[in-house]
């Protein structure tokens, strides 16, 4: 009787042991596949502002989060590159705004049909300027 009593208890440490065991491991926050840095809430802020980032500052913003996510191991969020392209066309620097959504299409094949709507909207744009 002692022997199956014994076995018993350690039946019930073993599952008490697993169950809490399972409970941390469910506790634990996942880590994000992507690095979105300031990205949201800047966006979120202007949304709320509108004007309130002008494009300087928004590529500052965006190349900070792109030299953090490089530093930290972290894939950049999908639409970072984009956005930033897009902040550089406005700035009207062209080579480095296709750069830019270049390097979009690549990390993110997904985005290709958007990317390559707007490479043909400034490569347009040069062309009537030229």
């Amino acid at each position: 009787m002692k022997s199956i009593s014994v076995i018993n208890s350690r039946k019930a440490r073993f599952s008490l042991l697993g169950i809490i065991l399972f409970a941390l491991v469910g506790c634990s926050a996942p880590r994000s596949t992507f690095y979105w840095g300031e990205y949201e809430s800047m966006l979120y802020g202007m949304y709320l502002e509108p004007g309130s980032a002008d494009s300087a500052t928004q590529i500052a913003i965006l190349q900070e989060d792109i030299q953090k996510s490089k530093s930290m191991g972290m894939r950049i969020a999908p639409g970072i590159h984009a956005h930033l392209g897009y902040m550089y066309a406005l700035e009207g620097n062209m080579p480095q705004a296709k750069a830019e959504l270049i390097l979009e299409k690549n990390l993110f094949p997904e985005s290709a049909t958007l990317i390559d709507g707007m490479l043909t909207r400034i490569e347009r744009k040069n062309n009537d300027v030229n």
